[in-house]
């Protein structure tokens, strides 16, 4: 929430919630909680790598609920690409450290695939809905709102709200300046994945997580001069393969879509002229047929004898 007040500052309205959309806004909230809770709990239980190796099958999930819940099949050349990209991110994942894991860390790992998937789908379907009612700024600020209040409740119960008052480092400034700025920078990113969400398909938005883990691996080795294991090195490159794929893949699919409907629209306004000429032409021949009944009619009265007259 700090990272939005720059924009509020800037002259960026807070709007309210949409009350017809009350129930849409409180599933995408619900989603990021679950999402972010069990993201957070699987590192107790899983290391770094066996939890992001995991993480890898979030795009599966998009494209199951995506076909369950609205009928959305893709091209098959939309889903190759998730070969190389799923490879190679679980390849990356598990070359970078050890494997710690436990089965309640993978199924607390599942619950966290299955609710991010979800709030990907419900995020970009509530954006295109409130487009023209509320803007991105507004949507995360009510969201975060809302997160809190579901979350901080949980935190005390399960006594982190202790153990943040007794943070050793609570009246040093340099700690609280590393966490403000991370809040900053991860405030920046949400506002980014949420315009993602509203100009593309959560699809995408996943993808996009995959490369930027692969990314963030390539410039951490790059910056801390990390000697690289050939495996994770090949997983790097095997992602970033599958990933321009998918790019070319999504641009291929956005063309035909659009191709689609401008001859959709061709034929539709063809059709449309053809029933305008028709329809005028039925019109002028009904309008012939009165005249000419008219005429008939006044025929008789010319007719007339010389007696009448």
């Amino acid at each position: 929430m700090v990272a939005l007040v720059p924009f509020f500052l800037c002259g960026s309205p807070l709007r309210p919630v949409p009350r017809q959309s009350y129930g849409s806004f409180l599933t995408v909230a619900i989603f990021t909680c679950i999402d972010l809770a069990c993201m957070n709990m699987g590192l107790d239980y899983l290391s770094v790598s066996v939890q992001q190796a995991l993480n890898a099958a979030t795009p599966a999930a998009v494209i199951f609920f995506e076909l369950v819940l609205y009928g959305k099949m893709r091209a098959y050349y939309v889903y190759l690409p998730f070969i190389p990209l799923l490879a190679g991110s679980v390849i990356t994942t598990l070359a970078s450290g050890e494997h710690q894991s436990s089965p309640i860390g993978i199924l607390i790992m599942v619950v966290a695939i299955f609710s991010g998937s979800l709030k990907a789908i419900t995020t970009h379907k509530y954006l295109i809905k409130i487009k023209n009612e509320m803007g991105v700024v507004s949507f995360l600020f009510w969201l975060d709102a809302a997160m809190l209040v579901m979350l901080v409740p949980w935190a005390h119960i399960k006594g982190e709200t202790q153990g943040l008052m007794n943070w050793k480092y609570m009246a040093t400034p340099f700690p609280w300046i590393i966490v403000l700025s991370n809040g900053l920078i991860g405030g920046l990113r949400a506002y980014l994945v949420k315009l993602v969400l509203k100009f593309n398909t959560p699809l995408t938005k996943v993808v996009c997580d995959i490369i930027i883990k692969a990314m963030t691996i390539g410039i951490s080795i790059i910056i801390f001069g990390t000697l690289v294991p050939a495996l994770m090195g090949f997983g790097v490159i095997l992602t970033l393969f599958g990933f321009g794929m998918y790019s070319v893949a999504a641009l291929r699919e956005k063309f035909l879509s659009q191709e689609e409907l401008s001859t959709n629209g061709k034929k539709f306004q063809k059709m449309e002229t053809v029933m305008i000429e028709q329809g005028s032409v039925y019109a002028e021949s009904r309008l012939e047929k009165h005249f000419r009944s008219e005429d008939s009619d006044e025929r008789p009265l010319l007719c007339a004898s010389p007696r009448d007259a």
